[in-house]
């Protein structure tokens, strides 16, 4: 519940949200309030109601994303500019007030900023676990797209599978991790190979494997040389074999990169 309100409250942009209060409070303090404004803030907040609960609704599962209830934003941000003028010729009635406002107003720009972009900040500069994924995803990513260019055109098909509640962007190579590493395969031009094509007869081009996957002191040299992907037979042409093209480590992160058997290398 806790992790559900705080996505809720992140959601309505808490930084605005409190400044269109206190526009709405003004608002009708000067008895200027109107039923276009009543239905404003209904529409808000009944389109907020329905974006945090449509989850809840159809799947029973109290969650949300922040990002369906962004799109109600827009509707009180009128009243946000409100905000910051009343609270502008509050403070600029004291001797001190207008300091104070272009003070509160750069501290809370930077509060802003900084909850924005801090996790930004976080993955790109900073040694942290995203941090060492990320520069892991980039080398990796790289290695898989310049090898897929080599291959022939006519193994690069576009894939054609859509499902109503899964998306696949059609493009190759399609990468398979075994781990949390779902962008790997954005990275290198293609796509992650999503859960519901393996119903289809459709097999990954790459599987990408940590050496963690092979045993906990494993070497480099231990990797083996190929591998089998899946455990059912398949009538289709494509081959379950995957043979072991690249190993790699990349800030303390060893990798191991596999290439179905069955595509091979152009000239």
């Amino acid at each position: 519940m806790s992790e559900f309100l705080h996505t809720i409250w992140g959601g309505i942009f808490p930084f605005f949200f409190f400044f269109a209060v206190i526009g709405i409070i003004g608002r009708i303090r000067r008895r200027q309030w109107t039923g276009f404004d009543t239905l404003v803030i209904l529409t808000f907040l009944v389109f907020e109601f329905l974006a945090a609960f449509q989850v809840c609704l159809f799947y029973g599962l109290l969650t949300t994303s922040r990002r369906y209830l962004f799109i109600g934003v827009p509707l009180y941000l009128p009243y946000t500019a409100l905000g910051f003028r009343d609270l502008w010729r509050i403070l600029s009635k004291s001797k001190f007030g207008k300091t104070v406002a272009v003070f509160l107003v750069v501290l809370l720009c930077a509060a802003f900023f900084y909850k924005l972009y801090s996790p930004l900040f976080t993955e790109f500069f900073h040694t942290s676990e995203k941090g060492r994924e990320r520069n892991f995803h980039f080398v990796a990513a790289e290695w898989i797209r310049s090898d897929w260019n080599k291959l022939p055109a006519s193994q690069e098909p576009r894939l054609r599978i859509m499902k109503c509640d899964e998306y696949q962007s059609g493009k190759r190579p399609l990468v398979e991790t075994c781990t949390e590493w779902p962008r790997l395969g954005f990275f290198a031009g293609g796509q992650n190979y999503a859960a519901f094509l393996q119903k289809s007869d459709i097999l990954p081009d790459y599987i990408v494997l940590p050496a963690a996957f092979f045993g906990e002191k494993i070497q480099d040299g231990d990797i083996p040389d190929s591998i089998v992907f899946g455990e059912n037979d398949r009538d289709e042409t494509g081959s379950k074999g995957y043979r072991r093209i690249h190993v790699d480590t990349v800030d303390g992160i060893t990798f191991a990169v596999f290439r179905n058997a069955a595509l091979q290398p152009g000239d």
